[in-house]
């Protein structure tokens, strides 16, 4: 398991076992602060508890003198070691007190308990099995795979999930037997069973009364935790950067890392398709700030190389393309440093999606087009192409909601045909059921994405591609003070980014960060008309969709069709189905060296 898992942790290697409780840690790790042995895991205090420790704990200092003045004494200047001493003092509770991303298990030898827990906005993952009074955990699924009691039987229902949403959502994974702890919760184990709690919603603060500030205080108070947050993160033994698209979020942080001194690397990807280059703004950008600044472009002869590479990472099927380049940026930056920034959750917390805007117009046509949903719409989905199945999805809206199916991709029907799973909205309907009690509507869709859309598809895709290089990355818009925070602005400042947009403009120039948002895109659909057109057809075959669980292969068919003859862009969705195929093989190759 700990071999499976050497790219996350290069450095060192570690296991522990109390064989009276049938208990085994084990650990690799990244060095990122106390380099030196005194950071060795699984790591023990005071005899009684031991540490398994994915990621940083950002406050650690400040927690370090409060743990100090009740009396605690350390033996390194690792956070992993406030973190224990923390639980100790503290329990559970301890959660509370962390400002960090993490995923961790902490045994209690006394007490015979097992307590796992993963950070507020999930950006490191954790995973977990239990069967027959066994339990077992681990930060990839590849890990959990190697183990002869997990049951490995293909979840249908994850299928399903993955095809509406292009990953398999928490507490969901692609296997029957293994699940993944969501993001906010914690997991005791003790006496043989499980026990899962959450110990902090952001629903609570987007429901919260609204701000009482202006547009010149707001953009001071995002500024000092915006400061914060980033010298925070900022804290590192090993030599740090940051991914710069030259966008407004990651702009921000670069712009606040110059800002507090001290030289800074940064680092983007470029694409040889100009609609999809961001990469002479980012060096722009970099150029004004005095960072040191590195790019490369990624061809398709390159991502097609690492396509089939990160199949195997994500341990699931994984549907967004951007991780190529995400993969590729990664890369380029571990050969400079161990750690590196990014501007992920810029666009959840300020409503800088595009789509937010579409949404409105969407709900307005919605309620429109509602009374005639059981006579008109219907019969408009009979049409061909692509007004046939805007048709579809707009029957869909009216009779599931807006809130619910909004970064669909395959429809809830179009999934039922293709799989013969029915329902399998449980997740995204709950949180939008409770988001919509009191919430309006783009306060209801940016805390949709903040719990769903940023941690299952954006911090999957940023931890994978950069774990598979060794590189750390960090979040400064993620630390929960800032979400919290941008939770409760007023709507008009919270949309389009215009507070953080105000900020970024004391910092850079205007004209340097002023632009249409482009996102971190890859260009599949010319891809798929061009050079991937033949993998795309061996793949997609009737008989390669079968293989995978699609008994209708209708659906996609069609839409191969159609990009093909390039009367409709249906890049991202026979990406996804691509990626889905491609996965799967490797798995088969990887059980068949296995046996």
């Amino acid at each position: 398991m700990l071999d499976a898992l050497a790219h996350r942790g290069p450095d060192d290697e570690g296991v522990w076992t109390d064989e009276e409780a049938g208990l085994t840690l084990g650990h690799r790790r990244l060095a990122i602060i106390d380099t030196s042995p005194a950071g060795h895991e699984p790591m023990s205090y005071r005899g009684r508890y031991w540490l398994t420790f994915n990621g940083e704990v950002y406050n650690f200092l400040e927690l370090r003198e409060e743990l100090e003045a009740k009396g605690h004494v350390f033996a390194s200047r690792t956070d992993a070691e406030v973190l224990l001493a923390g639980y100790a003092e503290w329990g559970v509770e301890v959660l509370d007190r962390l400002v960090g991303m993490f995923a961790f298990a902490i045994w209690d030898a006394r007490e015979r308990v097992l307590f796992l827990a993963r950070d507020r906005a999930g950006e490191k993952p954790l995973y977990y099995a239990s069967s027959g009074g066994r339990f077992a955990f681990a930060s990839e699924l590849s890990a959990l795979t190697l183990l002869p009691w997990v049951d490995l039987t293909p979840d249908r229902v994850a299928l399903a999930q993955y095809l509406q949403y292009g990953y398999v959502p928490s507490p969901r994974t692609a296997y029957a037997g293994a699940r993944k702890l969501p993001p906010a919760h914690y997991l005791l184990w003790q006496g043989g069973s499980a026990v899962v709690g959450r110990y902090w919603d952001p629903l609570e603060h987007a429901l919260a009364p609204r701000l009482a500030v202006s547009e010149g205080e707001a953009v001071e108070q995002l500024e000092e935790l915006l400061t914060r947050a980033v010298r925070q993160q900022s804290i590192a033994d090993v030599p740090l950067g940051a991914f710069l698209s030259g966008g407004v979020d990651s702009s921000t942080v670069v712009a606040l890392m110059a800002k507090a001194g001290g030289e800074v690397r940064t680092f983007t990807v470029g694409f040889e398709e100009s609609g999809f280059d961001e990469s002479e703004q980012a060096r722009a950008v970099a150029e004004h700030l005095g960072a040191r600044h590195v790019t490369e472009r990624l061809s398709l002869h390159g991502a097609l190389a690492l396509a089939t590479e990160l199949a195997a990472s994500f341990g699931e099927p994984f549907g967004d393309p951007s991780a190529l380049p995400t993969r590729l940026v990664a890369g380029v930056a571990r050969r400079h440093v161990t750690v590196s920034l990014s501007g992920d959750g810029g666009d959840e917390l300020f409503g800088g999606y595009a789509l937010y805007e579409r949404l409105a117009r969407l709900e307005r046509t919605v309620a429109l087009a509602r009374p005639f949903g059981s006579t008109v719409l219907p019969a408009l989905t009979l049409l061909p192409g692509r007004p046939g199945r805007q048709a579809r999805r707009l029957l869909s809206y009216a009779r599931d909601g807006v809130g619910v199916g909004y970064r669909h991709y395959f429809t809830p029907d179009e999934v039922r045909r293709m799989t013969g799973v029915g329902e399998t909205e449980e997740t995204a309907a709950e949180l939008t059921s409770r988001a919509a009690a009191g919430a309006t509507p783009p306060l209801r869709w940016r805390v949709t994405d903040l719990c769903a859309y940023l941690p299952e598809d954006v911090l999957t895709k940023v931890d994978r591609a950069a774990m598979a290089v060794s590189l750390e990355t960090r979040a400064p818009f993620l630390d929960h003070r800032v979400i919290e925070w941008a939770l409760r602005l007023p709507d008009p400042l919270a949309s389009g980014k215009r507070v953080l947009k105000a900020l970024l403009y004391r910092l850079v120039p205007r004209e340097l960060v002023d632009r249409p948002k482009q996102g971190f895109d890859v260009p599949v659909a010319s891809w798929l008309r061009g050079e991937l057109k033949q993998a795309v057809l061996d793949e997609l075959t009737p008989a390669g969709l079968a293989s995978v669980g699609i008994g209708d292969p209708g659906p996609v068919r069609a839409m191969l069709r159609e990009h093909l003859a390039g009367r409709a862009d249906f890049g991202r969705w026979l990406w996804l189905v691509y990626a889905l195929k491609v996965w799967r093989s490797r798995q088969a190759v990887r059980r068949e060296r296995a046996a």
